[in-house]
């Protein structure tokens, strides 16, 4: 479970910072960046204020890497305890069973007929057009 971890999480950490720079290479082309310095200038009345983009992101890389370390931990950790507590409690058993795909009939026998069980108080059409006809 060691490996697994690692390997998803290092996976997770790599989307992470890859679509974060993209993101921020978006916001700064478009001028988002800028506006959000000179917001910050103005609302604390700086004379200059400029985010360090390789200080951020360096920051934020070792910052993923202690995560990637602590997820991994957790879950060896976690995977341990729930094998000792299945080793203790004896575990869950799940049973999977397949149903037919056929679907059986029983049939019941009324007199000489042969009727299917999803028949059985059902007339055929034809019987209850008989009767009322004879009736009639």
């Amino acid at each position: 479970m060691l490996k697994v971890g690692l390997v998803f999480y290092l996976c997770v950490w790599g989307m992470a910072i890859i679509a974060s720079q993209t993101l921020w290479r978006t916001a700064e082309t478009a001028g988002v960046i800028e506006k959000v310095e000179k917001f910050v200038e103005e609302l604390f009345a700086l004379e200059t204020f400029a985010f360090d983009t390789d200080k951020i992101f360096r920051l934020y890389m070792l910052a993923g890497l202690v995560l990637v370390i602590g997820g991994t931990a957790l879950t060896v950790v976690l995977v341990v305890l729930f094998n000792l507590i299945s080793d203790l409690m004896g575990g869950i058993r799940f049973t999977m069973i397949e149903e037919e795909t056929a679907v059986r009939r029983r049939r019941l026998r009324i007199g000489e007929d042969a009727v299917p069980s999803d028949k059985v108080g059902r007339r055929r059409r034809s019987d209850a057009e008989t009767e009322r006809r004879d009736d009639g």
